[in-house]
């Protein structure tokens, strides 16, 4: 039986009844053509499932049912300048099955927007080839080399719904009292990305150095990062990051550091902060077969 893993509902502007799926590839476009409206608010429902689900019930006409490709999992609903919330519809570069139904009859424009995962899409020739840069050289040919498969339950953007229930019930007693000592709280796709609360951690997002860099990054993906750390002497980290894929690329022996890269899961900002935490062996698999697929 499909199980719902995660909703939102948010209030959209809508021009003649379009809204586009930003956050999947092509932002695919859907249409009610009856009444077209010139520009209204609309009432939408975004429902993230493990499965197909079943009909939304009686009072709801479908609108259209397609096959999208999700960039990082994260997307957002709206006209073509976005406007909609960050909502995580489960694992990157993955076939999603959609089904857009509006209300029929109601007194409010409603629309309803379901996601389930349908199998895994990743291709390092497509998804993960270097970017070329203007008078450079272009990337060397790419290798064949086994490309990783993953099932959607791997992935930690399905898993956890009775802790996502519980962090919900928590963040609601707690909101009053983080208003009143302006904490700061995650939001709900760093914490969906994360259910068995792994150790994260932060990175600056205007870094005085090259190798921490992430600002062309999404929420949901998984990317090598590089930085400078204080040698220890088992050659462990000094905080217990990156750790997944870790390489020491360079030792200063005379500042007594080295330059460490590891593979990392972006989980959102925090602070002016891109907060990660060290991807899982399924997440490292594809930024490693990228690397064997481009070498240099």
């Amino acid at each position: 039986m499909a199980r719902l893993l995660r909703r939102l509902e948010e209030e959209l502007y809508v021009q003649y009844s379009r809204i586009c799926v930003h956050g999947a590839t092509e932002c695919p476009e859907f249409c009610d053509d009856e009444p077209e409206m010139y520009h209204a608010t609309a009432t939408v429902h975004s429902e993230a499932w493990d499965a197909e689900p079943p009909p939304p019930g009686p009072g709801w006409r479908l609108i259209e049912r397609a096959n999208i490709t999700a960039e990082t999992g994260v997307i957002q609903l709206g006209v073509m300048d976005g406007g909609g919330q960050d909502f995580l519809i489960g694992p990157p570069l993955f076939e999603y099955g959609l089904s857009v139904h509006v209300e029929d009859g109601g007194p409010l424009l409603r629309w309803s927007f379901r996601f389930w995962p349908i199998r895994d899409v990743f291709d390092p020739l497509v998804h993960l080839r270097p970017k070329e840069l203007a008078g450079s050289a272009p990337p060397p040919e790419p290798r064949r080399v086994p490309v990783p498969v993953s099932t959607a339950g791997q992935w930690a953007a399905m898993r956890g719904e009775g802790d996502a229930r519980r962090t919900a019930a928590t963040r609601g007693l707690l909101d009053p009292i983080a208003r009143m000592f302006n904490v700061t709280q995650e939001d709900p796709v760093s914490l969906a990305l994360n259910p068995d609360r792994a150790p994260t951690f932060l990175i600056p997002s205007r870094p005085l150095h090259e190798e921490l860099d992430l600002r062309d990054k999404e929420a949901g993906g998984s990317y090598r990062m590089w930085r400078w750390e204080r040698e220890t002497a088992d050659g462990e980290p000094p905080d217990g990051h990156l750790m997944t894929g870790r390489v020491v690329h360079v030792r200063d022996v005379h500042g007594r550091r080295v330059l460490a890269s590891g593979i990392v899961t972006m989980l959102g900002m925090e602070d002016g902060h891109y907060r990660v935490r060290d991807a899982e062996p399924h997440e490292a698999a594809r930024v490693l077969c990228s690397e064997e697929t481009w070498p240099g």
